[in-house]
């Protein structure tokens, strides 16, 4: 490997500007900035090996290289599940940690976490809030652990000299962060001079949530450089970029913004006095390979030049003498390929475009766990169904009911009536039940359990129209079953890092919407309170609803927001 990486020449000079190898990140609208150029430019100039993610579909970057297996190695320690968990439900963690732990704790697979759950679901043991954790877990493992089984990964990491590019168009998002994750902590544990190219940063190291690439990635830019192994960011704007591993790198390769607040991230990053820092004008006005490049060794308004471009018109473009938009991409670049071992052993190479049938795979995929859900839903609801049926039905005797017939029948002089016909009339129309014999319900019963119902839908419909903030505070609330202030749902509920300003407002408005509804109580100390059993219990009691079918009507409501 060269000791500097040439990256271009300086803006009006045509100064070569080389770089030190190192971890960086390239940052630029996509297909306005050049971007991916400049990273093929490097990676080649580099003479490292590089893995490339493919993550987008009909995604045309990187066009030049060897196409290498996905690869996913599986683990099931507390920090990764947990990561996997949050990057799917698109929130950090709160109440399940602790059991997240202990079904973690001696496991050897996912597999066998999702077990453990779903046996202590099935002895049914567990209760109120122990249940909604372990419900929710299981949902969650339900939908990421097919993704992988079928995903049909490799077990071993093939990288050759050269551009790696690992297609994972045809993968969830989830999915794509467990194989980065997987590629990323086997490189840094196994291989030199490698570097590991995170496309889409605001999605694989998010600042507001968890991911199984942000912990994984942050080892590997504090240790990595050792061995010579690089990761290189590749980011539209640094807005939603998780900052822990931006603070680690030392080169940045700035490139055309056009709003305003991502303009004034871009000069934040340039290493100047503020009177020297280029104007927002200037990076709104930067042309496709034009760059600001802030390192160690200072800062450089830079044309990169392409792998492709030669040194004299590269150098032109730089001066102003020749316009970069009147540059096209030769024609004739080698496409990448399976690797070289493979087209030896086929001797012909048939190529065609399979993105179609992997969009179908996908569709295929995602509707039969989409009907697997489905008929779990129907079985809850038939067994609810049948739940109230049964509440509904009641055993008598059929002796006791014939003589009590026999009684409210008149005596008349001179009149014969036939009994039997009578009690035979009477048993006709007595409705049979799973062999037992029930008795219709009286119209009166029959007004109850109308209203009954009513009340049910009024609170479902109720809730329904929450927004997801107050849905939220609900929850919150309903789990603590104390008053909260309003501080602490907004550090402990939405986990903000404080509860003033336009956080507190948050919490004030979703009161304002449960309370509306009946839900929710803000005291005059300041205290909230969740009365969402409260509600339940006033609408339904009237009807003479019993205690279990108040509880299942709150577990109901509080199962329905969880989704």
């Amino acid at each position: 490997m060269k000791e500097n990486i040439k990256l271009g020449y300086e803006i009006k000079t045509g100064k070569v500007i080389s770089i030190n190898p190192s971890h960086l990140i390239v940052t630029g609208i996509t297909q306005l900035s050049g971007k991916t150029t400049t990273l093929e430019a490097l990676i080649k100039r580099s003479r490292l090996k590089a893995v490339i993610f493919k993550t987008k579909i009909g995604e045309k970057s990187f066009t030049e290289g060897i196409e290498t297996a996905p690869f996913f190695r599986d683990r099931s320690d507390y920090e990764f599940v947990k990561s996997l968990i949050e990057a799917y439900a698109k929130e950090k963690l709160f109440l399940e940690k602790g059991t997240l732990m202990r079904l973690c704790k001696g496991s050897a697979s996912l597999i066998e976490i999702k077990k453990r759950v779903d046996e202590e679901l099935a002895s049914g043991k567990l209760r109120g809030l122990k249940e909604e954790i372990h419900t929710r877990l299981q949902h969650y493992l339900e939908n990421l652990i097919p993704q992988i089984q079928y995903a049909n990964l490799s077990k071993t990491l093939d990288i050759r000299e050269g551009i790696n590019i690992m297609n994972l168009e045809r993968f969830s998002e989830e999915a794509q962060s467990l194989i980065i994750q997987s590629v990323a902590d086997e490189v840094l544990k196994t291989m030199k001079g490698v570097i590991i190219v995170i496309p889409e940063a605001w999605k694989f190291l998010p600042q507001k949530y968890n991911n199984p690439c942000k912990r994984v990635v942050e080892s590997f830019i504090r240790q990595g450089a050792t061995n010579q192994n690089f990761v290189w960011i590749d980011s539209q704007d640094m807005a939603g970029v998780d900052k822990i591993p931006l603070k680690q790198i030392s080169t940045w390769i700035l490139g055309y913004q056009s709003e305003r607040n991502e303009v004034k991230h871009t000069l934040d990053q340039i290493s100047l006095p503020k009177k020297l820092k280029p104007t927002e004008e200037e990076i709104m006005t930067l042309k496709k390979g034009h760059f600001f490049l802030s390192c160690y060794e200072g800062v450089y308004s830079v044309y990169v030049q392409p792998s492709w471009l030669n040194d004299e018109d590269a150098i032109k473009i730089a001066k102003g003498k020749l316009d970069v938009d009147k540059i096209e991409v030769p024609d004739n670049l080698t496409p990448y390929s399976r690797p070289i071992q493979e087209r030896e052993q086929s001797k012909v190479e048939i190529r065609f475009d399979d993105s179609k049938i992997r969009k179908d795979l996908i569709g295929l995929r995602t509707d039969f766990f989409n009907k697997i859900q489905e008929l779990q839903n129907f079985e809850q609801k038939l067994a609810e169904q049948v739940y109230n049926l049964k509440s509904q039905t009641h055993e008598i005797n059929e002796d006791e009911l014939i003589s009590k017939i026999l009684q409210k029948i008149p005596t008349f002089n001179n009149t014969s009536i036939d009994k039997d016909s009578i009690i035979k009339e009477v048993l006709m129309r007595v409705p049979k039940s799973m062999g037992n014999v029930v008795y219709e319900v009286a119209p009166v019963e029959k007004i109850k359990k109308d209203f009954l119902e009513e009340a049910k839908q009024k609170i479902l419909s109720d809730i329904s129209t929450l927004s997801n903030n107050a849905k939220r505070t609900l929850k919150y609330l309903e789990s603590r079953n104390v008053g909260c202030s309003v501080a602490e749902i907004c550090i402990k509920g939405f986990m903000y890092k404080d509860g003033g300003g336009g956080y507190s407002k948050i919490v004030n408005d979703s009161m304002k919407e449960l309370s509306g509804i009946l839900v929710g109580e803000k005291q005059t100390n300041g205290k909230c309170f969740g009365r969402l059993r409260d509600r339940i219990k006033q609408l339904l009691e009237v009807q003479e609803a019993k205690p279990e079918e108040i509880e299942q009507v709150y577990n109901h409501i509080l199962m329905d927001m969880l989704k």
